[in-house]
């Protein structure tokens, strides 16, 4: 019961978080397409990105930490998708292997135009997480699982032809994961930092099928 209540805590800053993006957008002059206006809906959308982060330590060299979220959504209406991603992410230290995961899991993103070409963006993951990582008490690569709950904000620049770039500056995320041998650990990240900047792209597919007086 103590989890779930974290989850639904998390869950719930979450929701607000991008709520208040969406009520800022509007009084930057957002607005949200109507449903008769020309627009996604009914499109499924792939999108990859490349996130980048670096640790370092007082003892040893630094490792870089870089992930690649691969997704695929569909449009609800013209400013929603749902959809479901996987990520992995390594972590190296001395050129050694300490922390290796994967991540799978559902999403759901809103959005706001800001004129004709660029975006606000929002978006929540819940995620099955699993990987090994290094025991320093065994001295050896231990398997782990957990959860990660994770909301963000975006920017977006229309490309034209389906096509545009998504620019990731914040995050509020929870990650939970247990071992066998050591039970839960938790980890937060909240806030604008290094570890919080990405970039992506993603292309909208149109399966729809066309009447005869489009053109």
């Amino acid at each position: 019961m103590k989890y779930l209540n974290k989850t639904v805590v998390s869950l719930a800053i979450a929701g607000v978080c991008i709520l208040s993006g969406n009520l800022n957008a509007q009084f930057l002059g957002g607005h949200r397409l109507k449903s008769d206006e020309d627009g996604p809906k009914g499109q499924f959308m792939v999108y990859g990105s490349l996130d980048y982060s670096k640790l370092t330590t007082p003892s040893s060299s630094s490792s870089t930490v870089s992930s690649a979220p691969l997704g695929v959504g569909y449009f609800v209406n013209n400013n929603d998708l749902i959809g479901v991603n996987y990520a992995y992410s390594q972590n190296t230290v001395d050129h050694n292997v300490v922390y290796k995961q994967n991540e799978a899991g559902i999403w759901y993103s809103p959005s706001v135009m800001l004129g004709k070409y660029f975006m606000l963006i929002g978006q929540v993951d819940a995620h099955y997480v699993w990987g090994q990582q290094l025991s320093t008490a065994a001295d050896a690569m231990q398997n782990f699982n957990g959860f990660r709950l994770r909301a963000y904000p975006l920017i977006g620049i229309v490309l034209g032809g389906g096509w545009a770039l998504k620019f990731k500056f914040a995050e509020l995320s929870m990650l939970q994961t247990k071992t066998k041998e050591e039970g839960w650990t938790k980890s937060y990240v909240a806030g604008i930092s290094g570890s919080t900047f990405g970039v992506g792209i993603s292309k909208n597919l149109d399966f729809r099928k066309k009447n005869k007086n489009d053109h």
